[in-house]
């Protein structure tokens, strides 16, 4: 078994579905690969208990007392593309 995870395909912009222990529920949001106005970027990794980990930044949570808004997913999950449009106003 590896411990590697091709994060090639992971979209920039996302909706993440998963079981939040926290909540003891699935939830879903909408998240980012990089932290935005910067390059830094989230990340995956298989734990020790081999249980898939992914870290991204989620754009609906209320930043913490230092502006964290990363949060971490594990397996099961599923993530789909989202894509943001923009409109020119013609004023």
């Amino acid at each position: 078994m590896t411990n590697k995870i091709d994060l090639n395909n992971i979209p920039n912009n996302f909706m993440v579905t998963y079981f939040a222990n926290k909540h003891k529920k699935v939830i879903t949001r909408n998240g980012s690969w990089f932290k935005p106005n910067t390059d830094t970027v989230g990340k995956a990794f298989i734990s020790k208990n081999g249980v898939v980990c992914f870290i991204y930044w989620d754009n609906d949570a209320e930043p913490d007392e230092k502006g964290n808004q990363w949060r971490m997913a594990k397996n099961p999950m599923t993530i789909k593309a989202t894509q943001t449009i923009e409109v020119e106003n013609d004023k």
